[in-house]
């Protein structure tokens, strides 16, 4: 991996600082900002295993908040159907070079956003006779996305999770729990492949104050922002961003 300039480095600070403070204050998205804005930056093979343990030491703060407010039952149906997508993403990660997983990942981000600037006024869930038979699936792709591009598995677990009506404190940590073992279970893959190499922990050491301030910023802005403005604008930014991607030169 090349050296970074001056301003990249600071490009990455920010990008970092604000994909966990979407994270503090949402349960869920660090990644989704975090790992297309550092992968202008740097290789992809290099930002997604660093950013998964980022965000497993980013879960820990919201543990020790609302642990007691766990939905573990929901927790346990849904993991063997995640544990199932992350062995997938996991041989496809290995198996595709960097530039292709790129590109994919900008195609991925691009569709992504469009589906945040479509629902940023209202809430997604699945029909409740739908919810049983979809709750496997939706966790099985969550797994696979998550696993190949880093992010992307929060909204299909939100989509099971609101049909569930589950109180707020209770949904975030809820879905910041999956999240984080599905995230532990992929830094054993990436680490048996042998992704954490020098460059992979050097940006770990680098993010990991970022990472603390920018859970901060978010802990202090839950609450305090239109959430409908906030989801338009990071659908914008993401939409600009998977462009880039697509056409990053190798």
């Amino acid at each position: 991996m090349d050296a970074l300039g001056p301003l990249e480095l600071i490009a990455a600070a920010v990008a970092l600082m604000a994909a966990y403070a979407v994270r503090g204050t949402a349960g869920f998205g660090g990644q989704t900002i975090a790992v297309p804005l550092l992968t202008l930056l740097m290789p992809i093979t290099v930002v997604v295993p660093a950013v998964t343990v980022l965000t497993v030491v980013s879960s820990i703060v919201h543990w020790l908040q609302d642990w007691n407010k766990i939905a573990w039952r929901e927790i346990a149906r849904l993991m063997p159907f995640t544990l199932l997508g992350v062995l997938i993403g996991l041989y496809l990660f290995d198996r595709f070079d960097p530039r292709t997983l790129t590109r994919a990942l900008g195609v991925f981000v691009v569709l992504y956003a469009c589906f945040a600037l479509m629902s940023a006024s209202r809430t997604v869930a699945a029909p409740s006779r739908l919810l049983r038979p979809l709750g496997p699936v939706l966790s099985a792709a969550a797994g696979a996305i998550g696993t190949v591009f880093g992010s992307g598995a929060g909204p299909l677990y939100v989509i099971y999770l609101n049909s569930l009506r589950l109180e707020k404190d209770c949904f975030r940590v809820t879905i910041t729990t999956i999240l984080t073992f599905q995230a532990v279970v992929r830094v054993v893959g990436y680490g048996h492949l042998g992704f954490y190499d020098w460059p992979v922990l050097y940006l770990i050491a680098a993010g990991f104050p970022m990472m603390l301030i920018g859970a901060r910023l978010g802990h202090y802005l839950g609450g305090r922002i239109d959430q409908r403005r906030f989801n338009l604008s990071v659908g914008v930014l993401l939409m600009a961003v998977g462009a880039g991607l697509v056409f990053k030169s190798p």
